[in-house]
């Protein structure tokens, strides 16, 4: 009897491994079909791989996937959570007013189309909000949009990036991941949430603003030539550029950061790109920092009105000078996926590694390292009860007293940490759902902590 069991056992682990064996191959043939079929179809026909036609058909391929051997249905704003919310409902669940440094948080959430400017106990003290649709009916950048009914668009776009301004008016970065290029375009709104300005362009990620109002953001076009001095690059491809805006949202001029690479002694660099991604985003830059007087005082490589940017799918952070459209200085080593960037006052940089820690915690770590030396004087990864997980997205921020505000996206998760690791402040978004698989958690692109005295727009 024993015998039968344990040969039952085997059968059951040879059947499911024969199950799992059998997901991964069809997922193999989908993707080698969508490279074929993409492939097939620009040569005979002329139409670029990197069009709505490749992104449609590769999202068909993603739900078919996850609707057919996983049984869930597929979202890309929602994720698995690994911690639950309050059971009361309420955003904060941990706060140490003693410990904590105390201000505003502004809480971008993939929820809606808005932004929401909270209070250290979660009570809402300000918010905005605008849809694309709304300020967009007839988009340049993307037209695809104007062919639908703007309801169907909704759900669909959503907030990557709000920055404030002292006196309530937001930049705000609008993407999607369901087009190519998928970002969508950078406005101005006020304090009442009423339109300023608009830029018809496919601003992504991320923005700073420079010591006159001017802006400095990332912005993505389709290259069909290629680049002369980089023929193993074959277009097209999504082309990143560093984009020099002016206070009332005009473009200046856009920097391509592939000609900036080839301009410069970091020109091998360019060996790291990542040629073989599906729908051609092959650097997927995410950050731009700008460098003032102060801090550029602290980086021995970089000079005022330079700019710190992040490439995500090459593992590089480098400095960009926007006036001789090079890179004067770039790092890669002990990161993976990166996000965020962030020199700081001690000559530092701290840095949100998505996918590089392979000790304790989970395998998303914040990392604060010495980019001469490269010693590592600092990380975080959560613990083994409480691991750090957010394989794209997240953010991180130094904050006044010390303490490292930490975006944990992917879990809708946002804890302040001290240098010991001790969490003293978190915020769980309450926005879940129920799953086939489980429940599920709204990803929250961002949370700021502001002091309330820059602002001059609240009562």
């Amino acid at each position: 009897m024993a015998d039968a069991t344990k040969q039952t056992t085997r059968a059951d682990g040879k059947s499911s491994e024969f199950v799992e064996g059998l997901k991964l191959f069809v997922l193999m043939v989908a993707v080698a079909f969508l490279a074929f079929v993409g492939g097939g179809v620009a040569t005979y026909m002329g139409v670029q791989p990197v069009t709505d036609f490749v992104q449609k058909t590769s999202m068909v391929a993603v739900y078919f996937y996850k609707t057919t051997f996983e049984n869930e249905e597929f979202d890309p704003f929602w994720y698995p959570e690994h911690m639950p919310a309050a059971a009361d409902g309420a955003p904060i669940v941990r706060h140490d007013p003693n410990r904590a440094w105390q201000g505003l948080n502004l809480v971008v959430s993939n929820g809606t189309q808005g932004a929401r400017l909270i209070g250290m106990d979660g009570e809402t003290v300000h918010e905005w909000s605008k849809s694309f649709v709304d300020i967009w009916d007839n988009p340049s950048q993307s037209p695809s949009i104007d062919a639908d009914e703007p309801e169907n668009w909704e759900d669909k776009i959503y907030w990557r990036r709000a920055h404030l301004l002292s006196n309530g008016d937001l930049l705000v970065v609008f993407e999607t991941p369901h087009l190519t290029p998928y970002g969508l375009g950078l406005a101005k709104i006020d304090k009442d949430s009423n339109v300023v300005w608009k830029l018809n362009a496919n601003v992504h990620h991320d923005l700073a603003v420079g010591p006159a109002g001017e802006i400095y953001t990332l912005t993505q076009n389709i290259n069909e030539a290629g680049y002369a001095g980089l023929p193993e690059l074959k277009a097209p491809f999504i082309d990143d550029m560093v984009a020099v805006v002016s206070p009332d949202g005009a473009m200046q001029k856009e920097i391509s950061i592939v000609s900036a690479l080839l301009n410069s002694d970091f020109a091998p660099l360019l060996g790291l790109l990542n040629r073989d991604y599906l729908l051609g985003d092959v650097m997927h830059t995410n950050t731009v920092q700008y460098i003032d007087a102060r801090t550029a005082a602290r980086f021995p490589f970089a000079e005022p009105g330079q700019l710190l940017i992040s490439m995500r799918e090459m593992n590089i952070i480098a400095v960009l000078d926007p006036e001789e459209e090079r890179i004067v200085w770039a790092m890669t080593g002990m990161w993976k996926g990166q996000h965020e960037p962030q020199m700081l006052d001690n000559g530092r940089i701290l840095l949100y590694d998505n996918q590089g820690n392979r000790g304790a915690g989970g395998m998303t770590r914040v990392v604060e390292f010495d980019p001469v030396t490269g010693r590592l004087d600092w990380s975080y990864a959560g613990t083994a009860e409480e691991p750090l997980i957010s394989t794209v997205y997240g953010s991180q921020q130094r904050l006044a007293n010390g303490n490292t505000l930490i975006v944990e996206s992917n879990n809708g998760r946002a804890i302040e940490v001290t240098r010991e690791g001790e969490i003293v402040w978190e915020y769980r978004s309450p926005l879940r759902k129920d799953s086939k698989n489980g429940p599920l958690v709204i990803v929250v692109p961002d949370v700021v902590r502001v002091d309330p005295k820059s602002l001059t727009f609240l009562d």
